[in-house]
């Protein structure tokens, strides 16, 4: 039987960045450089596969620098294209037979072998009410005692209520609105016929950017960012076409190549994970379990870069998990995990519009870095779905962590339109001291900090860097 595996190999690429554009650019290429990596592995019973060119991988120095200091990525932040840089290691996707796998791995010690494990996307399909009027401003409704909305859920909101909620008004009376904020949703595609989706990734025989439909997961993100940052722009990122992390990696790697060129997108969002924990005895490199997988290293790489990642939670808390959700990965300290949560990253929990956790919301500690959730956002609202949106009825409202991620990344939208150079540090710290505390004082594993709040963010922003 064979199994699909990343693998990890030492060739160092002195342009890495022309090197992997080139390989995204010519599919027989890609394939033939691919085979010539592995060539002495060929008596293990090894194929390459070619559902995405081979990747580059960067030194940890330039990550993390001796000493502190800023990460050679750092640059990037700049609109203008930075230098091509070389890259230590290269990962190729490829299929093995498992019961060659050992041998495999023990006469070629040089070469990494990693899972490339499929992925679930966050959202959580629920058979609720589709509409309530408020009659009063949706601040009075909502309690700061926390509470858990389970099944049937409560009623979803409109797409103004959430903005009251997150106190945009201040903001986009300053003139801010988004513009000039390219976002990055990693996910199955995005409808640009709706959407503003102005890039992304292309590769021959791939989805290209802006083909989704409407009833898309990633179109349901794409609403969501624009309800704080209306006048911001979309990169749509694919990567669901190939669900495993290898096309998560490959997508990561399409978001540096674009930031060396022009500093974009300016923050990615990604509503997507894993809902179970395999045996760690039986697969001790799984994304779960190891924290340099090559995804991970990737998605450190792009924050390094300065560019803000916005993870979901996920969707398997104790009190009524997705039913797609296995045993092993629900509740407190099971169900956040992989790069959903890296220290680095913004982990984003789900509550409703009255401040309640939504039931199925992942629960802290995080299997990577202990406090997580860091916030959580808004879920249950009508963005791409639900009465009179884009993508109709075809489920009651945006739903899940997958729904309240991209309200929170379009909040950080926002205030890097509003406040210039900000770091992924800053939006991230911003966010969490002015988050709206619920629940028991202080940070819980529940909802992190508290609820995002922009208007509140915008505060501690312009007191800090504008002297207001």
């Amino acid at each position: 039987m064979k199994i699909n595996v990343l693998l990890e190999i030492p060739s160092r690429q002195e342009n890495a960045f022309a090197y992997h554009t080139a390989m995204v650019a010519s599919e027989s290429e890609s394939f033939t450089t691919s085979e010539s990596l592995v060539q002495n592995l060929t008596g293990y019973g090894l194929e390459v596969r070619d559902d995405f060119p081979p990747v580059p991988l960067f030194g940890e120095e330039i990550i993390r620098p001796t000493g502190g200091g800023l990460s050679s990525f750092a640059a990037f932040a700049s609109p203008d294209t930075n230098p091509d840089v070389s890259s230590e290691k290269i990962v190729i996707s490829c299929e093995v037979e498992k019961s060659r796998l050992g041998e495999m791995m023990s006469e070629h010690q040089e070469i990494v072998v990693w899972p490339n494990s499929p992925l679930t996307l966050m959202d959580k399909f629920a058979n609720v009410e589709t509409s309530v009027d408020f009659g009063t401003h949706p601040f009075d409704l909502a309690s700061s005692k926390g509470g858990v909305d389970c099944r049937p859920y409560r009623p979803g909101v409109d797409i103004d209520t959430i903005r009251q909620l997150l106190a945009v008004e201040a903001i986009w009376r300053d003139g801010f609105r988004g513009q000039n904020i390219v976002v990055g949703i990693i996910d199955e595609g995005v409808n640009g016929q709706v959407y503003p989706v102005v890039g992304g990734y292309s590769r021959p025989r791939a989805k290209r950017p802006g083909t989704a439909v409407i009833t898309s997961h990633g179109s349901m993100c794409a609403a969501d960012v624009l309800v704080a940052a209306p006048a911001a722009k979309i990169y749509d990122y694919p990567f669901l076409g190939v669900p495993n992390s290898g096309g998560a990696l490959q997508m990561f790697q399409a978001v540096l190549d674009q930031r060396r060129l022009d500093g974009t997108p300016h923050l990615t969002n990604n509503s997507y994970g894993f809902t179970g924990v395999p045996n760690r005895q039986l697969a001790p490199n799984h994304e779960i379990w190891n924290l340099n997988h090559p995804v991970h290293r990737k998605v450190r790489e792009v924050i390094a870069s300065g560019a803000p990642a916005f993870f979901a939670a996920g969707n398997c808390g104790e009190n009524c998990p997705s039913g797609n959700c296995f045993a092993s990965g629900i509740g407190p300290g099971k169900s956040i995990h992989a790069s959903n949560s890296l220290a680095e990253v913004i982990s984003v929990a789900a509550v409703n519009s009255r401040h309640e956790r939504v039931g199925y919301s992942s629960q802290g500690p995080g299997m990577f870095e202990s406090n997580k959730p860091d916030i959580a956002s808004y879920s249950h609202l009508f963005g791409n779905f639900g009465p009179n949106r884009p993508g109709g009825l075809v489920q009651p409202f945006d739903n899940g962590t997958s729904a309240a991620t991209p309200v929170a990344a379009g909040v950080a939208a926002l205030l890097m339109s509003a406040i210039a150079g900000l770091s992924p540090q800053d939006i991230k710290q911003a966010l969490i001291e002015s988050a709206i505390d619920i629940g028991k004082p202080g940070f819980d594993y529940d909802t992190g900090y508290g609820v995002v709040n922009a208007g509140a963010a915008y505060a501690v922003l312009k007191r800090k860097y504008c002297g207001q």
